[in-house]
């Protein structure tokens, strides 16, 4: 009996590159997440740092100029903080579709991978159909020329 090939192997492969690229979006996405938010925990370090520097100010006491500049530096950075856990959010609404997209295509790919499965316990029944078939009438043949002679 010829070699087992699974006449779909083509379209699993391409299916299975498929995932593979979505797999890679996913990561990259998670990585900018991660960024995003490392980027967003040093804007609150900047902040936090901020405030100590105009809770020292307020109790040696300064000119009200620099009380308005701490004020809108302060202001500032929770401006920023909110815009970039606005894109943050963003990021993760966008990286829950893309996980969608990598459940939905590792599903195709399971698919054509059980029909595979299926396929070659086939092949392989009639392969063992085959074998017996062969050993039947090896022994028949055998037993033939035994009573013959």
């Amino acid at each position: 009996m010829k070699k087992f090939q699974y006449s779909l192997q083509s379209v699993l492969n391409y299916k299975q590159m498929i995932l593979d690229g979505k797999k890679s979006e996913y990561a990259g996405i998670q990585a900018e997440i991660e960024a995003k938010r490392n980027e967003i925990a040093a804007l609150e370090k900047k902040k936090l740092e901020l405030q100590y520097a105009f809770d020292d100010v307020k109790h040696h006491g300064a000119p009200i100029e620099k009380f308005l500049l701490f004020s809108q530096m302060i202001d500032g950075a929770d401006d920023q903080i909110r815009y970039q856990n606005r894109l943050l959010e963003k990021l993760q609404k966008k990286a829950e579709r893309k996980k969608k997209e990598v459940i939905a295509a590792n599903i195709d790919v399971n698919k054509f991978e059980k029909l595979k499965e299926k396929k070659f316990a086939e092949y392989r029944a009639a392969e063992q159909k085959e074998n017996e078939a062969f050993i039947e009438e090896f022994v028949q043949n055998t037993s033939a020329r035994n009573q013959s002679a």
